[in-house]
């Protein structure tokens, strides 16, 4: 059984209005410094070289990892050559600075959670409901299947799907390798330009942003490290494979290290969570795995630590079933 990435993310865009910054540097007449060289105060120049250069400490330990015998499930070791290879290719200097500046800025938990609350206004809408129900009968059969399979309520993947990626029409459009590395090797600074703004320096005391940094950092590396080590057992080339801001892959918007839980729905022998059975059957794998059938909520919040993310999810599926809403049980 083999996973597939690839193919579907080169012919999808995103679709959502946000253009990541792509990396590309400034003209001199743009408004930004740039005299050709790495500036730590200045994301246009930032490139995975700058961290990551030949004889690095932090590349030959990323290497040293990569080629390690253990992993995750469905992870296969790098040899160096293959490791040094992904390092060296011209697609791995792209570093997405502004946007890290914006994820490690201390007002983005303040923001996250308001879209997060702004969206739990739209999710009910009859017009989302209405498409909830029209795709839980255009993929009834394998609702069904996997809701047997798993124990997994049909209307809470239906929630996931429409919460995640709108029913699979918003994917992100981020290279997912350039987005960890970005988080992973320039996350220190990208703190320092963001806390180079004093209202965002009042947001949060030092000791909590050095605790935020050092958890986007580890949890960015350990997906890197899970996607380089998936990608070589599945044959992917890594560094095409596209998704959100965060990382998150496909339909179901699975992080790298989640992979372990991807299924296949129609049962091709591959595994494509840019197809809407693998992706619903992935669902209710994972949800199966974190106790839904004991609690559908702490289920659902190890899919996304966000209280109004498990809160919209199950008012969404009850409002399928046609009850009342209710977050628990």
């Amino acid at each position: 059984m083999s996973l597939c990435l690839v193919v579907p993310l080169l012919a999808l865009a995103a679709v959502d209005g946000a253009v990541p910054d792509a990396g590309v540097r400034p003209t001199p007449d743009a408004g930004v410094r740039w005299d050709g060289g790495f500036d730590p105060a200045v994301p246009a120049s930032w490139t995975l070289s700058a961290r990551l250069g030949k004889e690095s400490a932090a590349r030959k330990a990323l290497v040293k990892d990569l080629t390690a015998k253990s992993g995750g499930a469905g992870e296969t070791a790098l040899t160096a050559e293959e490791a040094e290879a992904l390092f060296d290719d011209p697609r791995a200097q792209l570093i997405y600075g502004d946007k890290t500046v914006s994820i490690v800025a201390p007002s983005m938990v303040s923001r996250h959670r308001q879209e997060h609350l702004d969206l739990m206004k739209l999710f009910l809408k009859p017009e989302r409901v209405d498409a909830g129900k029209a795709f839980a009968k255009e993929h009834a059969e394998r609702l069904e299947a996997t809701e047997k399979k798993t124990g997994v309520d049909r209307n809470v993947i239906i929630g996931i799907l429409m919460w995640e990626s709108k029913l699979g029409t918003i994917t992100g459009d981020y290279r997912a390798f350039n987005t960890f590395t970005s988080q992973a090797f320039f996350i220190d600074d990208a703190s320092a330009v963001a806390l180079a703004n004093a209202d965002e320096k009042k947001k949060a005391s030092p000791a909590a942003q050095a605790k935020r940094v050092e958890s986007i950092r580890n949890r960015a590396r350990g997906n890197l490290l899970a996607l380089l080590r998936q990608g070589k057992t599945r044959g992917i080339d890594v560094l095409e494979v596209k998704g959100s801001w965060a990382g998150a892959l496909g339909f179901p918007q699975f992080m790298p290290a989640s992979l372990r839980w991807a299924d296949d729905g129609n049962g091709d022998g591959q595994i494509d969570l840019f197809n809407m059975d693998d992706s619903i059957a992935s669902i209710g794998k994972y949800l199966q795995a974190h106790g839904f059938k004991d609690d559908r909520t702490k289920a659902v919040w190890g899919y996304n630590h966000e209280d109004a993310y498990v809160q919209g999810v199950l008012a969404f599926a009850d409002a399928l079933r046609g009850g009342a809403p209710d977050a628990g049980r």
